[in-house]
């Protein structure tokens, strides 16, 4: 069986819904996932990186910086490449 992105997006949404990570995610002192870029890099700390995380935050960005056991979706790799962003993982 094959999944469109969209499909393997909405799933890997799903999960992390019903597991309270987004909830979870959100509460870390200083809300992470609201970090801008610093220059032109832009560091997340989410360990599951999908398009919905990064919605409206790439804009002029030429490195994201994820932990270095993040999951990286394959809708986010694609738009990497796409806009020819530098993927970094730093532990």
């Amino acid at each position: 069986m094959t999944y469109s992105e969209e499909q393997v997006e909405w799933i890997v949404a799903e999960v992390l819904r019903r597991l309270g990570v987004a909830a979870a995610a959100s509460r870390v002192a200083g809300d992470e996932r609201s970090s801008s870029p610093v220059g032109s890099e832009l560091t997340v700390a989410e360990r599951v990186v999908t398009m919905r995380s990064l919605e409206g935050r790439l804009a002029g960005v030429n490195r994201l910086v994820v932990p270095q056991r993040a999951v990286i979706t394959p809708a986010v790799k694609d738009e990497l490449r796409q806009r020819q962003i530098e993927l970094v993982c730093k532990g």
